[in-house]
């Protein structure tokens, strides 16, 4: 059994007959003949019936044909492939992300390099806070989009900058705190639970995000559940403003305003290592994201 065996069924099928097929792989009509022939000798079923002025399917012959386009269709991926790593194209591309940035920036993204590099396979891991840049160090990520400063990273890396991303301070509406949000002090949230996004990163500090010292922090591993906990009321925290937008507007969640509370930006980075070679498809995905700013 061979492809242009299959080429040849297939052809005969979609073109309606032995001559139109021939005219389409641009073969004699007898080579096309031959190839069939041959090929339900080594199957040893009948595929065509040929009593009719088209050749017709047998029930055998249908289902030889739906493998037959398997086949074809591995093969041509296995040919595509061949090509993609040929050109020096990369097997894969990893990109590890902060949970608090956008994804739809970095789906964009994407779907470009989907349409422009369809063999090049890709990983996408969501992290926190330092823990995509220990990624990026120990070279288990090609590229990390993080939120936040990186500034004692930055002498190994190569970044650009993206849109800072805007975290705004919450309560649900049925908080206590919801009928005063414009004008809530720190002191009147003494005592109260601040739920917080921990630092999954081996060198965490977790003081530094944003953790009042007179609350009584709630730690969660990502901002679903932590957005979750804030919306049935237990307590209040900052969210990417981003995710909370249908909620704000719905006035499930309440926005805090006051003099003391209100919307903070966090400047966002595209960060990889300069020794780590870059192939052409991360390449692209880099000027891609620089290229939406």
């Amino acid at each position: 059994m061979t492809l242009d065996q299959l080429k040849a069924l297939c052809a005969v099928v979609d073109h309606g007959g032995f001559r139109a097929a021939s005219e389409a792989l641009h073969k004699s009509q007898s080579a096309v003949s031959i190839a069939i022939r041959n090929l339900e000798e080594e199957l040893k079923i009948t595929l065509f019936e040929r009593e009719g002025y088209r050749p017709k399917l047998t029930t055998k012959g249908k289902i030889m044909v739906q493998k037959a386009r398997v086949v074809l269709s591995q093969a041509k991926g296995m040919k595509d492939l061949a090509q993609h790593y040929a050109q020096g194209l990369e097997p894969e591309l990893r990109i590890v992300v902060s949970e608090m940035i956008d994804m739809q920036i970095i789906l964009n993204a994407l779907t470009i390099i989907r349409e422009q590099y369809p063999a090049t396979r890709l990983t996408l891991l969501m992290e926190n806070f330092n823990a995509p840049l220990e990624l990026i160090e120990e070279n288990l990520a090609d590229i990390a989009i993080v939120g936040g400063a990186i500034w004692d990273k930055v002498e190994p890396m190569r970044f650009d900058k993206l849109s800072p991303v805007v975290l705004m301070p919450v309560v649900s509406s049925c908080s206590d705190y919801a009928g005063k949000a414009d004008e809530l002090t720190v002191a009147d949230m003494d005592g109260a639970t601040q739920v917080v996004v921990s630092d999954r990163s081996r060198d965490r500090d977790e003081k530094n995000y944003g953790v009042l010292e007179t609350s009584v922090p709630w730690r969660v591993n990502d901002f679903l559940t932590k957005k979750q906990i804030i919306l049935s009321g237990l307590g209040w925290g900052r969210m990417p403003l981003h995710m909370i937008g249908d909620e704000l507007e719905s006035g499930a969640l309440v926005a805090l305003c006051s003099s003391d509370f209100g919307p903070v930006q966090i400047e966002a980075f595209m960060v990889r290592t300069r020794s780590h070679p870059f192939g052409p498809v991360a390449e692209a995905f880099w000027q891609l994201m620089v290229g939406q700013e």
